[in-house]
């Protein structure tokens, strides 16, 4: 039977159905490339604004080709600090796909620009397929500097004051974990916003932006990892978002930590409206399968 349940982190309220994943679901359409080259590929710096840090090769110059990692800001702000973290200058290769010290220099350019630029929060984003809310295929993420702290870092923020573990506790069932390392945890959800919804959890630190040098080609493997096999399990066209959550300005009871979230539901009514997501999967199963992936 369906269950309401409330998420002790994020303090949402959601229903369970697993049986509902019996009706079957839509099929997902391949998100094909854009043509390349687009105006994130190397050798196309003067289709973007002037970039804003950039991981180069020794010798390069700021905007000309050398880059491993650029990041400029995004022609469309939405928020006041808005910017773009292009992966790499590679127009069809994805983070998972990247050697691990790539994808270190990936979450290196992050944490720098929250660094250089705080905001009340910060809140980084992986948009990946047109369901998710992609405009481009190149790979990269974005990042939104926020003057207020938004509902779901405030709630969450509240979850930690009153209960410091309570990320530790959510993923502390040993049958909800998908792997370990190193102090690292992927861990189905017990009470996901979206189906086979993944927590990436770091040792407890409260900032991503604070995350030790010795540390972030862990968080970069686990990231990698989550994506991997959730494509494995989905299929390699499944659409999703991956964001990661740290503690806003002011706010050191926190546990900085990433949602991966597929996108294979489209919201209804009740959603929208209500602001209840139905939930088809069963997060033990979601555990069992990305286990096996």
């Amino acid at each position: 039977m369906p269950e309401l349940r409330i998420d002790p982190l994020s303090r949402r309220q959601v229903i369970l159905a697993p049986e509902r994943a019996q009706r079957g679901a839509p099929s997902i359409e391949p998100f094909e490339p854009d043509p390349a080259p687009c105006d994130f590929c190397g050798g196309r710096e003067d289709r973007t604004p002037p970039e804003t840090f950039a991981i180069r090769e020794p010798g390069t110059r700021p905007d000309t080709p050398g880059w491993r990692v650029r990041v400029v800001p995004n022609l469309y702000p939405a928020t006041r600090l808005h910017e773009v973290v292009v992966h790499t200058p590679n127009h069809y290769e994805h983070f998972e796909d990247q050697d691990l010290a790539h994808r270190t220099d990936v979450v290196r350019a992050y944490q720098a620009r929250m660094r250089d630029e705080p905001t009340a929060a910060s809140v980084v984003v992986w948009n990946r397929g047109r369901a998710a809310g992609a405009s481009r295929t190149h790979a990269h993420g974005q990042l939104f500097g926020l003057d207020r702290v938004p509902p779901t870092l405030e709630r969450e923020g509240a979850a930690f004051g009153d209960d410091p573990c309570v990320l530790c506790r959510l993923t502390d069932d040993a049958e909800l974990v998908i792997t370990t390392s190193d102090g690292y945890r992927l861990a189905a959800h017990s009470v996901p916003f979206v189906a086979n919804e993944v927590l990436i959890v770091p040792p407890c630190t409260p900032r991503f932006e604070e995350l030790p040098d010795g540390e972030l080609s862990d968080a970069a493997d686990l990231i990698a990892t989550a994506v991997t096999r959730t494509l494995r399990m989905l299929g390699e066209a499944v659409p999703f978002n991956l964001v990661i959550h740290s503690a806003p300005l002011g706010v050191d009871r926190f546990h900085w930590h990433g949602h991966l979230m597929p996108r294979t539901a489209v919201w209804g009514g009740l959603e929208l409206g209500a602001e209840l997501p139905i939930v088809a999967a069963d997060p033990y199963e979601t555990a069992r399968r990305l286990r096996e992936s």
